[in-house]
């Protein structure tokens, strides 16, 4: 929010619909959060590898800095999967003003991303917690066993 109002009044960009703007810079952040969070709590430093990778992926197949036609098909065939891609249609039709389908759909779109990694980090998390509980509890066990003996 605050990297938004610095945009806003430091750099005077006219945005057409501030609400969703900001709402959409909301959203963007916890989607980019969680997906870099799913692959750090999950990965240890190859998530972190693996996150700097997708953020190098998606700065150039989202369409964001360069048109998709002049980029080699690679990009294109990663383009509709990187959640980049549907951050830069929701922050142009927010800025623009003009609301279409399309900002939604990409809205709903990055909605569909966050909870899936937010979720996904949570239901791993507690796979490995009670995988480690009952590893802690056999090693117990068997200590357990051993001095009786």
């Amino acid at each position: 929010v605050l990297l938004e109002v610095i945009i806003k009044y430091a750099l005077g960009l006219q945005i057409g619909h501030q609400g969703l703007y900001f709402i959409s810079a909301c959203l963007v952040s916890m989607t980019f959060f969680a997906i870099v969070q799913f692959c750090i709590v999950h990965m240890g430093d190859l998530g972190k590898l693996a996150a700097l990778l997708l953020l190098i992926l998606q700065l150039t197949s989202c369409g964001g800095t360069f048109p998709m036609e002049t980029l080699p098909k690679f990009f294109n065939v990663l383009y509709p999967f990187m959640p980049m891609t549907y951050s830069v249609k929701v922050f142009k039709d927010s800025i623009s003003g003009v609301i279409t389908d399309e900002f939604w759909n990409s809205f709903i779109i990055l909605i569909i991303f966050f909870v899936v990694f937010f979720t996904g980090t949570i239901l791993l998390s507690i796979f490995k917690k009670r995988k480690a509980d009952k590893r802690t509890i056999m090693v117990k066990n068997e200590l357990e066993s051993d001095q009786l003996f």
